[in-house]
């Protein structure tokens, strides 16, 4: 699933080299996804899928249901929730994948957006915060640009080249590695375990 997903290009782009595969795009707004839902339409893909909804209003129906999880150069409250590390976004993203999957984070932000400068220091100092719901910090640092360039963003090439961009990764961790697998505390259980914290 691509969260943020735009003109859904880089599901579009994982439908096409992956075709045993299934892609799901979701965008808050309909706008740009219709326009990717017609490409789909017109290059017959039958293994994609175009969502209208909000991080924060996603369906209990979608729970589990990723293998991997991207989110390219978020903006709005996606953006924020993902510095900040809030509940009402990391909760319903972790509710999306599958023990053992991947969220895979690409961000930029600056003083337009109302942020400090945005580092990967600052994304690990709020890794306590992704563990809360089952997401263990596996990596977190400064992306190359072929990283940026196979993320297919178009908001990426606004930006431009000089805007420094921080590549996250997490893991989505099972209760059988210290996490409850509805991403809920394991002290919310009674469980006490040892934090999943990068080493």
């Amino acid at each position: 699933m691509d969260l943020g997903a735009g003109d859904g290009g880089y599901v579009l782009y994982r439908a096409r080299t992956e075709p045993t595969s299934f892609a799901i795009a979701l965008d808050a707004s309909p706008d740009a996804l219709t326009s990717g839902a017609w490409r789909a339409k017109r290059a017959c893909l039958a293994n994609v899928a175009f969502l209208v909804e909000a991080v924060e209003r996603l369906s209990p129906e979608l729970a589990c249901i990723a293998d991997e999880v991207t989110i390219h150069f978020p903006w709005g409250s996606l953006l924020h929730g993902l510095i900040d590390g809030s509940s009402a976004i990391v909760g319903p993203i972790a509710r999306l994948m599958k023990d053992g999957a991947e969220l895979r984070v690409l961000l930029s932000a600056g003083e337009r957006d109302g942020l400090a400068e945005l580092t990967p220091s600052v994304i690990a100092s709020r890794s306590e915060d992704f563990a809360g719901h089952g997401l263990r910090l596996v990596d977190a640092r400064w992306a190359s640009g072929a990283i940026v360039a196979e993320s297919r963003s178009a908001w990426a090439k606004r930006l431009g080249l000089s805007r420094p961009v921080v590549c996250a990764r997490y893991s989505r961790c099972s209760s059988r590695r210290g996490r409850i697998s509805d991403g809920m505390s394991p002290d919310l259980h009674g469980i006490h375990s040892t934090r999943n914290l990068p080493s």
